[in-house]
């Protein structure tokens, strides 16, 4: 029989969540009550208080000032969209057992400027060309640094744009489903039917973020390039393997013609040629109702089948559209359907 005890003072045991709650502190502050067997069953509900908490008005005033002071010191800004869901800060230290990335005045999710250059540099120096973005090369120390000066490009904390999640709620309640945890545990039990699952509850994030960089213009450029391949294929934060952390941006980058009298200009970076046809389908997809999604989903699908393009684009795709059937709420009565176990089996080929 499950047993669970407060984690409240008696002071605080009828706090409730209210428009002006901080999500970040209602999380390590608030928990109401804690199992005894260390389940997530008596945090789910906690969780899910959290992915039902509106931005603030205070934030969105906020994030303007940020978008404005951004545009004056020169930086070049993109919107970048989640194709499904983000795990950022995943793993950090946490009262919950798992954990997310939150601001520390205001609790909305953001993508720290680090894990974005993380991202850039970890894909320049593994899948690009080695001659020309390889660690120690000259286009990688000047766009992303050494031990011993700073990198040409800054890249800004990316912050939740207010009003590109579905009701401005940007934190959504997942779950990580252990199924076999003696087995993992080590025990040397071999896995099997009866075993146990122990569903641990998380909080994601969707929407879209502002990413900001600044520095001189061909090398800006090249960092968007990158950013763009690497957000596409790689996924930022946890468990990109498992579709998470894949985000295309909104509005393509234009070409920049290097700075005059500029000596060092960035090297080139490949660009998948189907990106512009990819481009087009999501937009296509994007404005697509939710009312809509049961009777032309398919035609969506039929269109991906036939599309001509790299294995990356193909999944991003894949993601997109399993990403709205998702929003529309259509999960549950699509995951047995064929189509829809194709599209999962894309991105695991």
């Amino acid at each position: 029989m499950s047993t669970s005890t407060p984690s409240r003072r008696t002071t605080l045991e009828k706090v409730e969540m209210t428009a002006t709650t901080h999500a970040g502190l209602w999380l390590d502050k608030y928990l109401k009550e804690q199992s005894a067997e260390g389940g997530g069953s008596t945090k789910t509900g906690h969780f899910k208080e959290a992915a039902e908490k509106r931005i603030s008005d205070a934030y969105q005033v906020s994030f303007t000032r940020w978008q404005q002071s951004l545009e004056q010191a020169g930086a070049v800004i993109r919107q970048a969209q989640a194709q499904g869901r983000l795990a950022i800060g995943l793993s950090g230290e946490s009262v919950l057992e798992t954990s997310i990335t939150l601001h520390r005045t205001y609790g909305v999710p953001y993508i720290p400027g680090s894990a974005l250059k993380g991202l850039a540099a970890h894909y320049a120096r593994n899948l690009l060309e080695e001659q020309l973005w390889g660690t120690g090369t000259d286009a990688y120390r000047i766009l992303f640094g050494d031990p011993t000066e700073a990198g040409y490009v800054t890249f800004f904390d990316a912050l939740y744009i207010p009003g590109s999640a579905k009701q401005d709620c940007p934190l959504v309640l997942d779950v990580i489903t252990v199924h076999h945890p003696e087995y993992y545990r080590g025990e040397n039990l071999p896995p099997a039917d009866w075993d146990n699952p122990n569903p641990v509850p998380f909080l994601s994030a969707t929407g879209s973020y502002l990413v900001a960089l600044h520095g001189p213009e061909s090398w800006v450029e090249a960092a968007f390039k990158i950013l763009q391949l690497a957000l596409a294929e790689e996924g930022i934060g946890a468990k990109t393997s498992s579709g998470y952390g894949r985000m295309v941006f909104q509005t393509p980058p234009a070409a920049v013609p290097p700075e005059r009298g500029q000596t060092h200009a960035a090297p080139p970076v490949p660009t998948d040629p189907g990106q512009a046809e990819v481009d087009a389908f999501l937009m296509e997809l994007g404005a697509l109702s939710h009312a809509r999604v049961a009777p032309e989903i398919a035609r969506f699908v039929e269109r991906w089948r036939r599309l001509e393009v790299g294995v990356a684009l193909k999944r991003q795709v894949a993601e997109a559209i399993l990403a709205k059937v998702r929003e529309a709420g259509r999960e549950k009565a699509s995951v047995e359907k064929s189509w829809y176990k194709e599209l999962l089996s894309s991105l695991t080929d």
